[in-house]
């Protein structure tokens, strides 16, 4: 290009197919013109900052791109907030009063901690909704409501779940809601908390122990209960005794139970089990001791001097 903006005519030479050299052609006029437009617009300060724009766009598009493939949003969200957080604390709007209820067997410490505030949380870039979700990802917490007030002060009510029952599974113990939700994980039995073992007992239970409730001789001598097949239970009671118990009619059957314990004080009995899964009929299996001992009684005395 001359210094008026005109290109120079390309001096170059192509090999023809035939090996002959020829000059390249020139050139047309609607090409002339369309560079030397773009010359001229390449020299405007606006051109140039549209055009820097425009770079910048492009990059700051593949760098979005590349961070929502990555996955790496959810880091970039919280770098962000924290910055936020930080301009609006120090503008006035950090919360200074936090208020907690509704809380029986969680901490305030711990809501607070659930629902994702901390000392350098600003009021202005929180949500409520986002607090509330949080607050009920814990097992414990059923239903949450948080109310911001401005320019500095938050409500939390909390309804929590209620300890209903300890379920055992593969080997593990956890407390379990009344709906059957697992709230936490145990090492070892809590107090007072009916013991329901096997797959589908923990959803099974505030039926089974609604029905055992009625009967409360009956529940004086369970240790704990056990799903079967996810069909039917099985008490084990205190004294190692199994009572195995049918499908469906769980009302006659602890009747039946009931009048057994009144009337032949089969508890205090060396039986290992009583079986109630046919109606109108009680099945019971002595112990080995005490099966050993009656053989041994009704075998027949050899009489003296007998070969």
């Amino acid at each position: 290009m001359d210094r008026g903006g005109r290109f120079f005519e390309s001096m170059s030479r192509r090999a023809s197919p035939a090996g002959v050299l020829i000059a390249a052609s020139a050139p047309s006029k609607f090409s002339l013109l369309f560079r030397r437009v773009l010359v001229n617009l390449s020299h405007k300060k606006s051109v140039r900052a549209a055009e820097s724009l425009l770079v910048t766009a492009i990059f700051g598009g593949a760098l979005a791109l590349g961070t929502v493939r990555g996955g790496h949003m959810p880091a970039v969200n919280e770098a962000l907030t924290e910055v936020g957080d930080r301009i609006a604390y120090f503008a006035g709007f950090e919360i200074a009063d936090a208020e907690v209820r509704g809380h029986n067997r969680l901490r305030r410490e711990q809501i607070l901690e659930a629902a994702g505030i901390t000392p350098r949380t600003s009021l202005v870039l929180l949500n409520a909704d986002v607090a509330r979700d949080k607050l009920k990802s814990n097992p414990w917490i059923a239903d949450a409501v948080v109310r911001k007030y401005y320019p500095n002060r938050i409500e939390i009510e909390v309804t929590e779940r209620e300890a209903f029952a300890l379920w055992q599974r593969n080997g593990k113990l956890a407390i379990v809601a009344r709906d059957g939700t697992v709230l936490e994980e145990v090492a070892e039995r809590p107090e007072k908390l009916p013991l329901v073992v096997g797959m589908g007992a923990a959803k099974a239970a505030h039926d089974f122990l609604s029905v055992l409730d009625r009967f409360p001789a009956i529940k004086a001598e369970v240790y704990g209960a056990v799903y079967v097949a996810e069909r039917r239970w099985n008490l084990r009671l205190t004294n190692g005794m199994d009572v195995r118990l049918p499908e469906s009619n769980l009302i006659a059957a602890f009747e039946q139970l009931t009048k057994l314990s009144r009337d032949q004080k089969v508890f205090s009995r060396d039986i290992d089990i009583i079986d109630l899964r046919i109606p109108g009929q009680v099945i019971v299996r002595m112990s080995d001791a005490a099966a050993s001992a009656y053989d041994a009684q009704r075998a027949p005395t050899k009489k003296k001097g007998a070969s």
